[in-house]
């Protein structure tokens, strides 16, 4: 969760003497535990994206991006994409600004080895002050030799009002499986099959036609994020933020990729224009490509446009 605005289980409930009730009560106990497992290298994900954020909490921002990012991680600046850990090396540690996040959603690749996650944060300049600035954040995260989660990527979207809306709209999940959205497909065989060739033909779609680019290539389940606008977790709800936007053509200028061991999920990034009316506003992306039997699809997607 990156600051990269620079603004910076259940209780028992009724007891019975009767047998059978009982036995009916201890297998729904069961069966309910049960429910709330999800895949274990999600859980670990999701697990090491709190820890991150309450190391932020004890300790202070560039404290903890420097314990979670990769040493190849990155994070956006303003001006587009630049190390993390060197960015975060020279920023002073102990001061009084806060990070505030916590993730509603996550996904990992068949392998377990590359995810991402997201959900909303709060800024506050002074920690023993009210929030400031709020919005959503979107991290990719990679296993690394060791076998830990790092961060791979870090970015997301602002919110120009309320400054605690986004908590209030998306309040942290209570139960485990709540993070599991987007959700497992059946392997698909093609070993010839790359991102990338997806990732260039829905660029120049964009180019042209928006609208009609995103239609063609979004998965029904997706992360939407877009600065000033709920997170978007259906394709009907992506579609309908991105009509609300009025935005005509993309230009995505590729920077850096990533793709998952088992060749299923991949990310890339880079900067990005957008014609609105006579205006071309500039910013940054992240999209997170998904191979499914239809094809390669958009499974999630953060474009800010800030100047």
């Amino acid at each position: 969760m990156s600051p990269f605005l620079f603004i910076p289980l259940h209780a028992a409930r009724y007891y019975r003497r009767c047998r059978l009730l009982c036995v009916a009560l201890i297998l729904g106990c069961v069966y309910r535990g049960q429910s709330q497992q999800i895949d274990p290298d999600l859980a670990t994900l999701i697990q090491e994206e709190k820890a991150f954020a309450a190391k932020a909490e004890e300790t202070d921002v560039p404290t903890a991006f420097l314990a979670y990012l990769d040493s190849a991680g990155v994070i956006f600046n303003g001006e587009g994409a630049v190390n993390g850990i060197a960015q975060y090396s020279k920023v002073p540690k102990h001061g009084k600004d806060l990070l505030k996040w916590y993730p509603i959603i996550g996904h990992v690749s068949q392998g377990g080895d590359m995810g991402f996650t997201s959900g909303p944060f709060q800024f506050l300049a002074d920690r023993t002050q009210a929030a400031i600035g709020s919005g959503y954040f979107f991290s990719v995260w990679k296993k690394n030799v060791a076998g830990q989660f790092k961060v791979m990527l870090d970015g997301g979207v602002i919110h120009s009002g309320n400054a605690t809306e986004a908590f209030q709209r998306d309040p942290e999940p209570q139960s485990n499986t709540a993070y599991a959205y987007i959700l497992p497909i059946p392997k698909v065989n093609d070993s010839a099959s790359q991102p990338w060739e997806a990732e260039d033909a829905f660029s120049a779609a964009a180019g042209k036609n928006a609208d009609k680019a995103y239609k063609q290539y979004l998965a029904e389940e997706v992360v939407l994020l877009r600065s000033d606008r709920p997170l978007g977790k259906t394709r009907a709800d992506a579609l309908g933020t991105l009509a609300q936007q009025q935005i005509q053509s993309y230009q995505f200028i590729r920077s850096g990729e990533g793709i998952s061991k088992a060749g299923d999920l991949a990310y890339c990034f880079g900067k990005a224009k957008a014609v609105k009316g006579d205006k071309t506003v500039e910013g940054f992306f992240t999209r997170v490509w998904q191979r499914r039997p239809e094809g390669w699809k958009i499974v999630a997607e953060q474009v800010s446009l800030f100047r």
